[in-house]
């Protein structure tokens, strides 16, 4: 994957993540904000003597809830498609809620009908914007924003409406204090976010490096017997036969004694990479098995197949001398060749026997050969 593509991947995912975190601390408050208003004007019978306001506030702020609680339904079809439109909707529909918790500001300041409930009101609100600037604080822009429209009508009627200048001067004061919160706990929220994300990344780095043979670039013998037991699992209940070759190159000490460790090592990598160009499936696990040795396990492969496999990297190895450092040689392998379905009762390592079985046939046959081993394990 080139480094610009790779990069515009990882940081879509770090935004759906970040998204993600809004949606799923955003939901108390879809149940708050839909709630809280019948709970303050019940108990006082307020809705009695101003039913018409009360139910029009009422359906409003449930009708904006429920609209929210649908784009949550609907996230895993909307937003992997449509994030732009998402989160333009998730935003807009805070923001209206916002709004009508501000409008019933105003009116509580101003309103003398509200007189009975101006108290509980208030205190409501402003608990509501220190929520919303907590819980929206993964998005700046739309924390900062959910707060300004809950209290600014606030401030608006208290200073123009009812003039009283010390409420309003409170109330901007706790306005500046939420919004400099905002911007302080959004900080502190991405750097968990982009130490959460480093860590991951290393821990992946380090799952992987695991994994890897640090001389070939394949897996090693560890991920192997891993991945093994795996696929015999996985084998066993799809009744798939699994094919193993093993493969070891011809004379290898000898090729170290006169030619040094180097030369040996850049022939094992050059051995790994041709059997990698020859084993293309996904399925197919390559692995150095140890020393010279190497292993591919093939799953859903017969042994026929496996055979005509293992034919291919031999033929491909001889066939391209081996050139490093002024000097060309012409390595050779033998591999042998071991299958069967794997059933309950068997033991996988019967499998990694008959393959090294087969592979010893080929070295004691003359060696640059593929032999194949066959053999029912439940009769031995």
């Amino acid at each position: 994957m080139p480094i610009e593509t790779n990069f515009q991947y990882r940081n879509q995912l770090i935004q759906r993540r970040i998204d993600m975190d809004l949606l799923n601390r955003s939901i108390p408050g879809i149940v708050i904000y839909a709630i809280l208003w019948p709970i303050i004007i019940f108990p006082v019978g307020f809705h009695l003597e101003h039913w018409d306001i009360s139910w029009r506030f009422m359906i409003a702020l449930a009708g904006v809830s429920f609209l929210r609680w649908v784009q949550r339904q609907l996230t895993q079809l909307w937003y992997p498609y449509h994030r732009r439109s998402w989160l333009i909707f998730f935003a807009t529909s805070s923001f209206v809620q916002a709004l009508l918790w501000g409008s019933l500001f105003i009116l509580a300041i101003h309103d003398p009908r509200f007189e009975p409930i101006r108290f509980v009101i208030v205190l409501a609100i402003g608990g509501m914007a220190s929520g919303a600037m907590s819980a929206l604080n993964p998005r700046l822009w739309v924390s900062v924003t959910n707060v300004c429209l809950i209290l600014s009508p606030g401030i608006y009627a208290s200073f123009f409406l009812v003039e009283n200048y010390s409420q309003g001067i409170l109330i901007t004061i706790y306005l500046a204090y939420l919004v400099m919160l905002s911007r302080r706990s959004n900080k502190e929220y991405l750097r968990a976010f982009r130490i959460e994300s480093q860590l991951e990344s290393q821990r992946k780095e380090l799952e992987r490096i695991n994994k890897i043979d640090p001389l070939t670039s394949i897996f090693n013998r560890g991920h192997f017997n891993t991945a093994f037991e795996f696929q015999w699992n996985a084998g066993i209940r799809s009744q798939q036969e699994q094919s193993l070759l093993m493969i070891d190159v011809d004379n290898f000490k000898l090729i170290n004694d006169q030619h040094g460790h180097l030369f040996g090592d850049e022939c094992l990598i050059y051995v790994a990479n041709s059997i990698s160009s020859a084993a293309k499936r996904k399925t197919d696990l390559i692995a150095r098995f140890g020393g010279e040795e190497f292993a591919v396990l093939l799953s859903d492969t017969s042994l026929d197949e496996a055979h005509q496999l293992a034919e291919t990297i031999r033929v491909e190895i001889e066939s391209k001398p081996f050139v490093f450092d002024g000097i060309e040689l012409v390595v050779t392998v033998s591999i042998g060749v071991a299958s069967f379905i794997p059933s309950a009762g068997i033991n996988s390592i019967q499998l990694v026997d008959n393959a090294d079985k087969a592979l010893y046939l080929a070295k004691e046959q003359g060696r640059n050969c593929v032999r194949s081993y066959l053999v029912n394990p439940s009769s031995g």
